[in-house]
């Protein structure tokens, strides 16, 4: 024999009502959290990492303005992107840094795809070849180099943080 099935209006006996305080002897259920310790690093890794890009923006705005006044194509791309990814990166740390586990997803996300793209997008655009890419970037003979550099090692960093914030769950009976 079937039990009825649940009527509109008015909670079964036993169940929780779905609005209002939890009946006598019944706790709510704790919300799944990113792991506190691990996020706090993602979110620190994440704000150093977008530090970096600013630095390698502001740097390519110097180099922009020493030349004869117009910069060149690459210049612009890499103050654009570097000043909308540092924007990114900040988002995505401090949902991170709330320990939400979709903002550690997302920072893992952009940190990985960042790096990829460092090492293979950039490259493939401008028509570089792998080895001279690789070279410039762990040169650390100028400013942008050495910031981009940081920032590779740093999203790596960020990324595997990340990853362990939002893969090992914490539960907070608080909130």
């Amino acid at each position: 024999m079937q039990p009825n099935p649940p009527q509109p209006g008015f909670p079964q006996h036993g169940q929780p009502t779905a609005s209002g305080p939890q009946p006598w002897g019944q706790t709510a259920r704790p919300k799944p959290r990113a792991n506190a310790a691990a996020a706090m690093i993602a979110g620190i890794l994440a704000l150093l990492a977008a530090a970096m890009l600013v630095w390698f923006a502001l740097y390519n705005v110097i180099v922009a303005t020493e030349a004869d006044g117009r910069p060149s194509g690459i210049t612009v791309q890499n103050m654009v992107t570097g000043v909308i990814s540092a924007m990114f990166l900040v988002i995505a740390a401090v949902f991170t840094l709330a320990r939400r586990i979709p903002g550690a997803w997302t920072l893992f996300g952009l940190c990985a795809f960042s790096v990829v793209a460092f090492f293979v997008g950039a490259p493939l655009v401008w028509g570089t070849p792998f080895g001279t890419q690789v070279k410039w970037l762990f040169s650390f003979d100028d400013g942008d180099s050495t910031a981009m550099a940081l920032t590779i090692i740093l999203a790596v960093l960020t990324a595997i943080s990340a990853a362990i914030a939002a893969g090992v769950k914490s539960y907070d009976t608080k909130n």
